[in-house]
């Protein structure tokens, strides 16, 4: 690709200044979109998997700490544990990634199996460049498993941090997150939602996860919401493969929490569908699949917003406005 994963946070850091600095706001999904057309994706290489042997071993690892939790019992884990389980999402075998790993630190956060300095050690493991955006560079590959787990597990650890009564995220680590999530939705590229044999890999739906966490967050300042909502505007006006596993309903879950909190939102998000609408009328005839899924997606998304009764009335008065193009 023409971009490196440094250079697009880089950028998308640059802008996000401006946007504080009150010098980009309506010119801002134009940036963006700039930005995301620059993308071209490398032809895929090989996910590391664990060995068999180490497979086996987290796989009973987890069983044994499983049980212990369900005995009622306290479950002693080490960071290495951490660690380890952590690593394990890499995996391309559901049994080890979802039922396993991801399951046990959901039911971990949920029973404070956890230390705080081991959820920090979580949430610094999971912003690595080498885990948040593993093989995201590639076209389609097995790297998405990774990468799309550790966004759900940030959305998990961001909720206990914002509502518990220890707060592990510093405003330094709160940064780190911000910035490399944003990136992670500009490249994010994989729209498969049940991979086969290999189970769930649903990168936005994952994606709708941390941005809903994230509008709930009182302390993140209306800048930044409005900037991660224009990129993934931006980036669902540029997928090319289908959306259509319920990354929909929680994309717009999140839009329609975030316009209804305040006005500014709403009329932020009512120039976006405008900018769209006119877009979209200047497009070409579809002439590949691509294109196709492309048109699709949007139609799909905007139709999907239309039957959303608990929009702002100025917006749902737009959507019912533009109902004949959209059908």
């Amino acid at each position: 690709m023409e971009y490196t994963i440094d250079d697009v946070r880089e950028e998308l850091k640059m802008i996000r200044s401006r946007v504080h600095a009150g010098t980009l706001f309506d010119s801002l999904g134009s940036e963006i979109g700039r930005l995301l057309d620059q993308f071209d994706y490398d032809t895929p290489t090989d996910v590391a998997q664990l060995s068999t042997n180490e497979a086996t071993e987290i796989k009973q690892r987890v069983l044994d700490w499983q049980q212990i939790l369900y005995a009622g019992q306290p479950v002693a884990i080490s960071n290495q544990d951490v660690l380890d389980l952590l690593n394990s999402l890499r995996q391309t075998d559901p049994a080890i990634r979802d039922k396993g790993a991801f399951f046990f630190i959901s039911d971990g956060l949920q029973n404070n199996v956890f230390k705080p300095n081991q959820l920090l050690l979580m949430v610094r493991y999971l912003l690595q460049d080498n885990v948040l955006f593993n093989h995201i560079t590639e076209m389609e590959n097995d790297g998405v498993f990774f990468r799309s787990f550790s966004i759900f597990i940030l959305s998990m650890l961001h909720y206990a941090n914002r509502k518990g009564s220890v707060h592990f995220i510093s405003e330094e680590v709160e940064e780190t997150l911000l910035l490399n999530f944003a990136t992670y939705i500009a490249l994010e590229h994989d729209t498969r939602g049940f991979v086969g044999e290999k189970g769930w890999a649903h990168a936005f739906m994952h994606i709708g996860n941390l941005l809903d966490e994230l509008a709930h967050d009182d302390k993140l300042p209306r800048a930044d919401k409005i900037f991660l909502l224009t990129i993934l505007v931006e980036k669902l006006k540029r997928l090319d493969t289908p959306l259509i596993m319920g990354e929909n309903r929680r994309l717009i879950g999140f839009i329609a929490e975030l316009v209804n909190t305040n006005d500014l939102y709403a009329q932020y998000f009512l120039k976006q569908l405008k900018q769209w609408r006119q877009e979209m009328t200047r497009q070409m005839q579809p002439d590949s699949e691509s294109d196709w899924h492309r048109l699709y997606n949007q139609q799909r998304f905007l139709q999907g917003l239309l039957m959303r009764e608990n929009l702002p009335q100025e917006i749902l008065n737009y959507l019912n406005e533009s109902r004949n193009f959209l059908s």
